[in-house]
């Protein structure tokens, strides 16, 4: 098994999808700081369901989200893939590729996934256990994560033996049966505890239930015997209600014949009381009709009297209309007037309008140029500032050239020297002679010069030619010594290394580093051109951007003024359309008022005519009302002959209404009686109803049966209920509570003997998992120690290192201590060891762990970073080693390290915030064979 690729979509720096493949062996992780690496370290960790932010190098969770940058929105969910080869089924999937995927949403949602289907983050946790794969183990050394480990405490640092040991299944294992014992154990305090409560419950309930049991058959006795005194009671009743219904129907006879009787009186006095009602309604009306006519007389007496008032009122109101009407006339000649007045200061308000509009829109255009302007200049600005940025880059890559060239320099002046074999020395003894003898020749020369002028001098000619002869031969020595001098100076040119003549050739690397230093001159021209340029154009902005804001200030008072003017122009068109509307009015009301005066003249005329007509009507009431007072005198004497008759047939009416009455008072008592009967008949059921629940009805088939007399029955009552007494109190429900309680009582045994079989399986598992587990990690203990002693000493070049458990006899609870003793200093803890030692001693162990139990891919970030040259050069080499058999990814600046990578990964960020990769192929010998710069992007 090993990682194959890895997918990241909006987790940290990688806002695009990028996709990472990885290949077998070592493959080095490179890129500046601050690029994004390390993310990729805490992708995988992230996927592998790592919890904890500060690991993760956040504050809280939604941090891993991209959070975007100046040109990029933030996204809102966070996607990592791990693709996993598993060839060898080291995965508990029969699968030969395993995908996990970990989703993140803003909201705080997260999701996990193994080949597409969603899991819990147990389930995925559970999949890497014992390969050396997690968030915690050893497949991940962090930077400053190795230090961690070796800083730690001892019982922490047995983690990454219990991974190699293939323990953390059987650990989680353990732990989850350990737990599923306390919580049998305590469900076993908890059963016994409310099963001895129950217990309780279960011996009070069946001694009340034995009790309950003989009430309830009492009970049945005793309704027996009550039943009984109930039908007898019905009995007696049932026997009452037949002879009071015979004597009822005796009496209901005698009454009705009394009955008929009063009827026919009765017919014949309501005969003669219809005619005497008749007349008396015929009289009535009569009365009535005279009645009316003398409120109609009344009536259209005042409607004459009201007439003629209302004739007065409207001859004086047409009197006042006529005076109102010729005052709305003289208002609506003045308001007229004022409309007039108002529009011609309408017309000058919209002229100071449309000047104030033609300022507004100056300002606003001038607003609009200067703005354009600025724009203009701003740009200027962003251009001349990118124009910075791009030299500025060019200037760090010169200033990268410059110093690799700077670099190259030293090296080769160091190579030429040292093949040239200049010495400093040599030449400065060889400059010190051939100065000192051209200094000889320069006395000689001075001193011959001044014999010459002697001679010129004294003008003497005797012994000339000695003279002569002398000063040719110390010429000639001047010849040797000047031979001499040449052959110093070969000497001193030959210390002189004849490499820097390339160095300073027009194509030589001097020329090259004066070339790129001449750029540089240039590029900082450039910059300082294009800063003067944008300080002109800022400058100028500056006096533009107070320019417009004069003319806003400006344009605003004139918007204000303009809109001033407009309401004062609305205020004025409001008055005028205001006063028309008055005058609309006003002619309206003199158009109404003069209808109205046209209608009151009608109506004065309509009066006049009414008044006569009702006088005319007042005459036939007059006549009428004479004929209605004769018919009246005549229905009063028919009437009293009416009555007196009556009279005589209700004395004979009272004689026979007063038998009526005690034949009805007879027959009333009767049924009263009839009545009592049936109400104690009903109660008599209903009692027995409330008391019993049943219906007395369901047994009346039994009343001829009963043989006993009511006496006896009740003493057999009284025995009954005192033995009920003797019982005392009874819980009437213990029978039922008692079957309830005995089903939960035997319940709760077989749940006790069912813990107690949980418990000691559960005890034995456990048991049987500490000790494997114990073999597991004794065995895996003993071949890291030897391991790591071994690779200690390969590391170091020597010396030794050991483990210890801190406690020996509790094996897995035991922490682990470390001893390290690199060559030449004696054995101490690793607390006073080097940064360097510390993490080459780590690295050891990192071996020494993977020599029991490799891990299918491990990832390393920067844990080179303390070692020196040739710790670096040991640990590459131990690098290489394993990687024939396992997946190393290595986050690294070192190049001895990268030069032992068969791949190389590349994370840059060429757009300020976002991480891309770059990968390149490598051959074995270090040879780039097949360069791949695509950016895999998803």
């Amino acid at each position: 098994m090993f990682l194959k690729s890895i997918e990241i979509f909006g987790f940290k720096s990688f806002a695009d999808k990028s996709l990472i493949q990885f290949s077998d062996g070592v493959s080095a992780l490179l890129g500046p700081n601050g690029c994004g690496k390390s993310n990729v370290v805490d992708a995988i960790k992230w996927v592998l369901g790592e919890q904890a932010t500060k690991s993760l190098r956040a504050d809280k969770m939604e941090d891993v989200i991209f959070n975007g940058t100046e040109a990029r929105k933030a996204l809102n969910v966070a996607e990592v893939t791990l693709t996993l080869q598993n060839d060898h089924n080291l995965l508990p999937l029969d699968m030969p590729e395993v995908s996990v995927k970990r989703r993140l949403y803003r909201n705080g949602d997260s999701e996990y996934y193994i080949n597409n289907t969603p899991v819990r983050l147990k389930e995925l946790r559970e999949l890497f256990y014992d390969t050396g794969v997690g968030k915690s183990a050893y497949s991940i050394m962090e930077q400053g994560k190795i230090d961690q480990v070796l800083s730690n405490k001892p019982e922490e640092r047995r983690l990454i033996f219990e991974e190699a040991a293939a323990i953390t299944k059987f650990k989680v294992r353990g732990q989850e049966a350990e737990r599923k014992l306390l919580r049998t154990e305590e469900n076993m305090r908890q059963v016994e505890s409310i099963l001895s409560e129950v217990k309780r419950s279960y011996d009070a309930l069946k001694k009340q239930s034995e009790k309950t049991v003989r009430y309830r058959e009492l009970k049945d006795e005793t309704f027996s015997v009550e039943l009984s005194i109930q039908l007898l009671k019905l009995r007696d009743l049932l026997e009452a209600k037949d002879k009071r219904n015979k004597e009822l129907a005796v009496a209901a006879k005698e009454r009705d014949e009394l009955k008929h009787r009063i009827d026919t009186i009765n017919e014949s006095v309501e005969s003669n009381l219809d005619q005497v009602n008749t007349m008396e309604s015929e009289l009535i009306e009569t009365q009535k009709l005279l009645y009316g006519i003398e409120l109609e007389k009344n009536n259209l007496t005042s409607q004459i009297s009201l007439l003629q008032e209302r004739g007065q009122e409207i001859s004086d109101k047409l009197k006042s209309d006529k005076e109102t009407e010729a005052v709305i006339s003289k208002r609506i000649e003045e308001v007229q007037n004022t409309i007039l007045e108002k529009e011609k200061s309408e017309k000058a308000m919209e002229s100071r309008v449309q000047e104030n509009q033609q300022n507004i829109q100056f300002f606003a255009a001038s607003i609009t140029r200067t703005s354009d302007r600025i724009a203009d200049n701003q740009q200027g600005i962003d251009s001349s500032t990118r124009e910075i940025h791009t030299i500025e880059a060019e200037q760090t890559r010169l200033q990268e050239s410059l110093a690799e060239l700077t670099d190259d320099i030293v090296a080769q002046l160091d190579q030429g020297l040292q093949q040239s074999g200049y010495s400093i020395k040599r030449r400065e003894e060889l400059s010190e002679d051939f100065h000192g003898r051209l200094q000889g020749i320069r006395i000689a020369v001075q001193g011959k010069r001044d014999l010459l002028s002697d001679f010129t001098g004294t003008g003497e000619v005797e012994g000339l030619q000695d003279r002569i002869r002398g000063l040719i031969e110390s010429l000639s020595d001047i010849d040797g010594k000047i031979a001499d001098l040449d052959h110093v100076y070969t000497q001193l040119e030959e210390t002189i290394p004849r490499f820097l003549d390339d160095f300073i050739a027009p194509e030589g690397i001097i020329t090259r580093k004066r070339g790129i230093d001449e750029r540089m001159r240039s590029l900082r021209h450039e910059i300082e051109n294009h800063r003067e340029r944008i300080t002109n154009f800022t400058e100028e902005n500056d006096s533009l951007r107070k320019k417009v804001e004069e003319y806003r200030r400006t344009l605003e008072d004139l918007k204000l003024s303009d809109v001033q003017l407009k309401n004062q122009v609305a205020s004025i068109r409001e008055d005028i359309n205001r006063t028309r509307t008055q005058t609309e009015e006003m002619y309206t009301r003199l158009r109404e008022h003069r209808k109205q005066m046209a209608e009151d003249e009608g109506r004065l005329q309509g009066l006049s005519n009414k008044i006569k007509e009702v006088e005319s009507q007042r005459l036939s009431q007059e006549k009428e009302e004479k004929n209605l007072q004769k018919t009246l005198s005549r229905l009063e004497k028919t009437i009293s002959t009416k009555n007196a008759e009556m009279i005589r047939k209700e004395k004979e009416l009272k004689t026979s209404m007063t038998g009526l009455g005690k034949a009805q008072a007879k027959v009333e008592k009767l049924q009263m009686t009839l009545a009592e009967i049936s109400a104690d008949i009903k109660n008599l059921y209903n009692n027995f109803r409330e008391r019993y629940s049943q219906e007395l009805s369901t047994y009346e088939d039994r009343i001829y049966e009963i043989t006993d007399s009511i006496q006896e029955l009740k003493k057999n009552m009284d025995t009954l209920k005192e033995e009920q007494k003797s019982l005392g109190s009874v819980n009437l429900m213990a029978p039922e509570e008692f079957a309830e309680v005995k089903e939960r009582y035997e319940f709760l045994r077989g749940q006790m003997d069912d813990l107690a079989q949980a418990k000691s399986d559960l005890e034995r598992i456990t048991a049987e998992i500490r000790q494997e587990s114990a073999e597991l990690f004794t065995q895996t203990y003993e071949k890291i120690r030897k391991n790591f002693h071994a690779m200690f000493r390969r590391l170091f070049g020597g010396g030794r290192a050991e483990i210890r458990l801190t406690e020996p006899d509790r094996v897995l609870e035991s922490g682990i201590e470390i001893f390290a003793q690199p060559p030449g200093k004696k054995l101490e803890s690793i607390n006073l060891l080097s940064g360097g030692e510390r993490s080459l001693t780590a690295v050891a162990l990192l071996f020494a762990t993977y020599m029991v139990k490799p891990s299918p891919f491990c990832l390393l970030d920067e844990i080179d970073a303390a070692l020196d040259e040739s710790n670096v050069g040991r640990f590459v080499t131990m690098l290489m080693e394993f990687g024939q058999s396992s997946q190393f990814i290595v986050i690294t600046h070192n190049k001895k390290t990268v030069a032992g990578a068969r791949t190389l990964l590349g994370v840059t960020m060429e757009e300020s915030g976002v991480s891309k990769v770059v990968s390149i192929r490598i051959g074995g010998e270090g040879e780039v064979t097949t360069p791949d710069q695509n950016l895999h992007r998803g």
